[in-house]
């Protein structure tokens, strides 16, 4: 995925990128393979520029904030169903004096349980 200072230049800021980088089933819940449990490995990225590098970093906190919370208020209503099992986020460091761009990236775990009766 290109998110290098080339591509960054051209794209207007803030914006997402969500990313689906892996899927795993490791298991299958009954003997008959009714019922799978897969994980989701998702990278969202957060890309901010403003005028300081200070005002770019807190809007892509802000973002990062309102993410997490929208995922964690609406996913695992179910516990049954879906849920986040872990996160993790990296933060933006500054690089030079005159880096105005911040990207953050969130990585999530996520587990869905899927009825495989209903195909």
């Amino acid at each position: 995925y290109d998110i290098s200072s080339d591509m960054i230049s051209r794209i207007p800021a803030p914006c997402v990128y969500v990313l689906l980088q892996s899927v795993n089933s490791p298991d299958f819940e009954t003997l008959s393979g009714t019922r799978a449990i897969q994980d989701y490995g998702i990278v969202v990225y957060v890309i901010t520029r403003g005028s300081t590098y200070q005002t770019s970093y807190r809007m892509g906190m802000d973002i990062v904030g309102e993410i997490f919370d929208e995922l964690y208020v609406n996913t695992g209503v179910d516990s049954s169903t879906d849920s986040i099992r872990s996160y993790n986020v990296q933060l933006d460091t500054k690089m030079d004096d005159d880096e105005i761009v911040c990207i953050h990236q969130i990585n999530f775990n996520y587990m869905r349980r899927i009825n495989l009766l209903h195909r």
